[in-house]
């Protein structure tokens, strides 16, 4: 159980994969859907990903 699950500004947040996606892991989180977010990696792609998939920075 993530530790965000009841808190609503993660949107504008670094965050980190836990598995790395084509070799990147860090990125910011720019939608929240629940029980997923969006997030747009260093790359600039941007995965939907449930939220037990990353590690939030505040």
């Amino acid at each position: 159980m993530n530790d965000m699950e009841n808190d609503d500004n993660a949107v504008g947040c670094f965050c980190t994969l836990i598995d790395e996606w084509k070799g990147y892991y860090e990125g910011e989180i720019i939608e929240d859907y629940g029980m997923q977010y969006v997030v747009r990696l260093t790359s600039g792609c941007e995965l939907t990903v449930n939220r037990d998939d990353v590690v939030v920075c505040f």
